[in-house]
């Protein structure tokens, strides 16, 4: 069942300014450990076009290096081998680049065929022989899943994504079947990235058979204009999955959750919060990552500065912490960090258990950190 809170977002305006939130963890302060791992950072950097890269951060020695791309990227997927990633184009972007995480050489992965462009996400099977990216038919709009061979790069095949703009897509723990975030807005690279059809947009959250294309499952929220964008999936198969709300184009002036979680069989479970977190958010989530050994989901809001954390199992809010343009979130190797990046460089490990920051392992590296973060170990 989804619920939609009846509080009138102009309603509150008056009185968020000296409303309160509530305090920055609903759980009760645990012990901090050291830390005895390296994690490496990575992620999409710059802020104009002669800066667009990637960066990586190796936290163990405290170096960080800039990649240049040429091109502003989005998100990053990391091959099973763990040797290497790649990095793809924000959309309308064509470009994917390859990077080595030993010696961090980079290459053009590459280019989109003609009448096709990325939307910034991309998986591996978990055997390492496939990549798959998100991608459009710009003539048509239509949203299509391209199967590449993951060594050469090859394109090797297309299957439809069951709706339009598909964004951030993951495999389940099968290894076979695809959740797709259908963001349900078309674009067209002439427009730049401009809205088209935001009357009649449809967005959906859809499960595919990687094999045979199949559509598995689809589900629409009632609210008709939140966009799905971002998820990630848990190893119980529970996906939780973040929305854009496209508030000019609303007919309504209420709030609207932005965070949600599914499982395969159910219907989709809206996650609850606060009405002042909720007007916090400024209708935009931009990022997905869940704990699994705690079983608590974070998501990242850049335009309200916070990162906010549900229960994974019930669904409750355990509370939230506050940083400028925070996009980036990711679990640490060990599931004891939630690690948040944002725009102006900085780097924040919170506590999963308490959601405080643990002040001893703040970095600000001269990276311009741009949208997604990608942890893994170096």
């Amino acid at each position: 069942m989804v619920n939609r809170t009846g509080i009138s977002r102009r309603a509150l305006v008056s009185g968020i300014a000296t409303l309160a939130l509530m305090p920055s963890s609903l759980i009760a302060a645990g012990a901090h450990q050291n830390r005895g791992r390296s994690d490496v950072w990575l992620s999409a950097q710059g802020d104009r076009a002669k800066t667009y890269g990637m960066g990586l951060f190796h936290s163990g020695n405290a170096t960080n290096h800039e990649l240049p791309t040429g091109f502003r990227g989005h998100g990053v997927c990391l091959h099973p081998s763990h040797h290497r990633v790649v990095m793809f184009a924000r959309r309308p972007g064509k470009e994917a680049i390859e990077v080595d995480l030993e010696s961090h050489d980079h290459r053009l992965a590459f280019v989109c065929k003609n009448n096709r462009h990325l939307f910034g996400h991309g998986c591996f099977s978990p055997d390492g022989k496939l990549l798959f990216t998100t991608e459009t038919e710009i003539d048509t709009g239509r949203g299509l899943i391209a199967i590449r061979d993951a060594n050469s790069y090859e394109l090797l095949a297309e299957i439809s994504s069951h709706g339009i703009g598909p964004h951030e897509l993951k495999l389940l723990n099968d290894g076979k079947t695809l959740v797709v975030a259908n963001g349900g807005i078309l674009t067209h690279p002439d427009s730049g990235r401009k809205e088209l059809n935001l009357d009649s947009m449809s967005s959906n959250l859809c499960y595919i058979d990687s094999y045979s294309g199949k559509r598995l499952a689809l589900h629409r929220l009632p609210e008709a204009k939140a966009s799905i964008r971002h998820l990630d999936v848990a190893v119980d198969d529970t996906v939780a999955f973040a929305m854009q709300f496209q508030r000019e184009a609303a007919s309504h002036d209420s709030l609207v959750p932005l965070t949600a979680t599914h499982r395969l069989g159910n219907p989709p479970r809206l996650l609850e919060a606060p009405a002042a977190v909720l007007m916090q958010m400024r209708d935009y989530i931009g990022s997905v990552a869940i704990n699994n050994k705690n079983r608590v989901v974070g998501f990242t809001s850049p335009k309200g500065g916070i990162a906010l954390f549900w229960d994974l199992n019930n669904g409750a809010f355990l509370g939230y912490h506050q940083l400028h343009d925070v996009c980036g979130i990711a679990v640490t190797a060990d599931q004891r960090y939630f690690a948040l990046t944002s725009s102006n460089g900085q780097m924040r490990l919170l506590d999963v258990q308490t959601l405080k920051e643990d002040r001893a392992h703040r970095q600000h590296p001269d990276i311009r950190w741009d949208n997604h973060l990608l942890l893994t170990t170096g």
